[in-house]
């Protein structure tokens, strides 16, 4: 349930008897009758709008147009230590389309693997304090990431923005998404001085925000089954991960995916991110995995599940109709320049020439299918060591030492993943 806006209108539908076992006689007085009517549904509005959810932040400062955030902080130390990931002190202010201003004091702590390890901009996530979100008549909701560009350079603006753009477009095609906001981002130094060139950044909403505005809840199992997740919508995921041209993704070890509890569903549905690897994006340090031999970053390659051609027709379908607007949105996305919307606008039609080929569509994803990289590894080849071993007993006199069975790994993306199937 959310709050309700100022302007809106609110339907409340209520069971008959919930109205009128109030009334005595139904046949007479009907002026009565509508007043009391009138104040039980002015009672019901009432106690919607003062215990419906408060807005979050991300709500409150949505809009179309990039949001100007000046963010005041010690920027050197942050980037001097972005390896420890320490949350320091910042100023966040924000200035609206409508030149409102919000500011609120946060926190700032870099996050990530492969830019932090990369980036000279690492990515970011900010924290605010609950009680500051309060005064402002905000929800607790309190954290969300900062997306920026790789480096100080025009052409990692572009890939940013590049980036953005997937999130939207997969906004397109499904209804379960991470909601984000575009950013100009002034990089303030605590003493007001600039630390670098304003940039295109966006926020992405944190997962707590978005499992409450599903209705759902995030499944936090850290190795997931194949028959755990619903097929419907990791169909639409590994269709949309193929027109964007990203392998940087994989389900048993969560690499890139959340997985949510969503009413309506019997299994856990699948919500993408992190698209910069993809040939959409085409960022210079982006590559597809060794193992699948694949020279070029714009290079597809289908990942999906094989499925029934008529499961797979019908998914397309809703690609299909979407088409008009997913190829217009590379020249609606603010501050991409000429040449980077029409290539991205040549690249998303290159996937509707496969899937509106029938031939090109058997052979690159009907027929191109469970097509996923296994490798046997050793147990310390992994990127971040993870517990991947099962216990299944501590026997009598055996000093209380446990005994492990080890089951089935994968490697992908130089990441350690579990087959939890029999355990």
């Amino acid at each position: 349930m959310r709050g309700v806006g100022l302007g809106e209108w609110v339907e409340i539908r209520l069971h008959s008897k919930t109205i009128f076992n109030n009334f005595t006689d139904l046949s007479t007085n009907i002026h009565s009758r509508v007043k009391q009517l009138f104040f039980i549904l002015l009672l019901l509005c009432s106690r919607f709008i003062l215990t419906g959810q408060q807005a979050s932040f991300l709500q409150e400062i949505k809009q179309d147009s990039a949001l100007h955030l000046y963010l005041r902080q010690d920027w050197k130390n942050i980037e001097k230590h972005k390896k420890d990931k320490v949350y320091q002190s910042a100023d966040v202010h924000l200035v609206t389309a409508t030149s409102d201003t919000i500011a609120i004091p946060a926190k700032v702590r870099t996050r990530g693997n492969m830019r932090l390890e990369i980036c000279s901009l690492p990515p970011l996530k900010l924290k605010f304090e609950k009680a500051d979100l309060q005064k402002h008549g905000l929800s607790p909701l309190n954290e969300m990431d900062i997306v920026e560009p790789c480096h100080d350079d025009d052409t990692y603006d572009q890939c940013l923005l590049k980036e953005y753009m997937a999130y939207k477009l997969w906004e397109l095609v499904s209804p379960y998404y991470f909601r984000t906001q575009l950013l100009q981002i002034h990089y303030t130094n605590p003493d007001g001085t600039e630390a670098h060139d304003p940039s295109y950044a966006f926020f992405v909403e944190n997962t707590e925000e978005l499992v409450e505005r599903l209705g759902g809840r995030r499944n936090k199992t850290p190795v997931i089954s194949s028959n755990a997740v619903d097929k419907e919508p990791m169909l639409m995921v590994a269709l949309f991960e193929f027109m964007i041209g990203n392998t940087d993704w994989f389900i048993q070890n969560r690499h890139n995916l959340e997985f949510v509890v969503i009413p309506g569903h019997s299994f856990l549905v699948t919500i993408p991110y992190d698209f910069d690897y993809s040939g959409l994006v085409a960022a210079s340090y982006a590559a597809h995995h060794e193992s699948l031999k694949l020279t070029s970053v714009a290079s597809r390659y289908y990942q999906g599940w094989c499925f029934p051609e008529a499961d797979v027709e019908k998914a397309l379908e809703v690609f299909i109709q979407q088409k008009e607007n997913i190829l217009r949105m590379p020249y609606q996305i603010q501050g991409l320049n000429e040449k980077s919307a029409s290539q991205a606008r040549a690249y998303l039609s290159g996937f509707f020439e496969i899937i509106e080929n029938p031939k090109k569509l058997d052979n690159q994803i009907l027929k191109h299918c469970d097509m996923w990289p296994v490798k046997k590894f050793s147990l310390f080849t992994s990127h971040k060591p993870i517990p991947i071993l099962h216990i299944i007993r501590c026997g009598p006199g055996d000093k209380k030492l446990p005994v492990f069975r080890i089951k089935f790994f994968n490697l992908f993306r130089g990441r350690a993943s579990v087959n939890p199937s029999g355990f």
